[in-house]
């Protein structure tokens, strides 16, 4: 049987990015899965009226479906995204009829550190009250872009002359510590986008090399700061224990 996992993300490049990166994880994890892949896992990214399951989206149609989202979290007021957590799974137990065996929430930190603490609320009291769906977080640090830039590794003389530009820029190795980077106006030196666009010369295909090619061991190693490290371990110990025997990994 196939299993579905509906990723809560805000735009098609946070689904890529956190999708591809999934299905390396799972196969790394369960041996046997990579040649079985597609029919093991499926993941769903938009509702049955094939809108996008995006934060701002589901909001929308919530309200339309009358999904309430209100209220304190045990004894005090729900952390940032706490509450749209909720709703996000309120609305999609509802939407898909509880057929649905996971739930990934990407979201990218910006300027709201307490975010990561809210989704993690919203986590403990769901598995308080229901078995499934699983729920896993992603949460970059502070922006997707600086999830890419932990995978970049220069390919030629050209690239290596931008890195080291940037690091003249900066201060420091920004594939190597991006979580250094702010969220700040695209076109601020700190700014991750700013940093991918120059190393990646904007080529689209040249970012998805960098989570999709990149050694997970390298990815692991730079991303204990960004966010990345802790996604790829959620992946591994919620995720995959879904889809078939991990090994390592002590069953409960």
């Amino acid at each position: 049987m196939t299993l579905r996992f509906a990723v809560v993300h805000e735009y098609e490049s946070d689904f890529a990015t956190a999708t591809e990166l999934a299905d390396r994880v799972l196969c790394e994890a369960i041996g046997w899965l990579e040649d079985s892949l597609a029919s093991q896992r499926e993941w769903v990214a938009t509702n049955t009226a094939t809108q996008r399951l995006t934060w701002t989206g589901i909001k929308r149609s919530a309200g339309r479906s009358n999904v309430k989202a209100h209220g304190h979290f045990g004894d005090g007021p729900g952390f940032a995204d706490a509450i749209s957590a909720r709703r996000a799974l309120e609305y999609l137990l509802l939407e898909f009829d509880g057929e649905l065996d996971a739930v990934l929430f990407v979201r990218d930190q910006d300027d709201q550190p307490e975010r990561r603490r809210g989704l993690k609320q919203a986590r403990t009291e769901h598995e308080n009250s229901r078995k499934r769906p699983e729920i896993v977080i992603g949460f970059a640090i502070p922006e997707r872009e600086a999830w890419v830039l932990s995978g970049f590794e220069p390919q030629d003389e050209g690239e290596r002359d931008r890195l080291t530009d940037e690091r003249r820029t900066l201060g420091y190795q920004p594939h190597e510590q991006s979580h250094r980077l702010t969220t700040c106006p695209d076109t601020a030196p700190n700014s991750p986008k700013r940093v991918l666009r120059q190393l990646s010369g904007g080529n689209s295909d040249r970012e998805r090399h960098c989570w999709h090619v990149t050694s997970l061991d390298l990815l692991r190693e730079r991303g204990t700061e960004n966010g990345l490290a802790a996604y790829l371990d959620e992946v591994r110990t919620r995720l995959a224990p879904l889809i078939g025997h991990v090994p390592g990994r002590v069953e409960s």
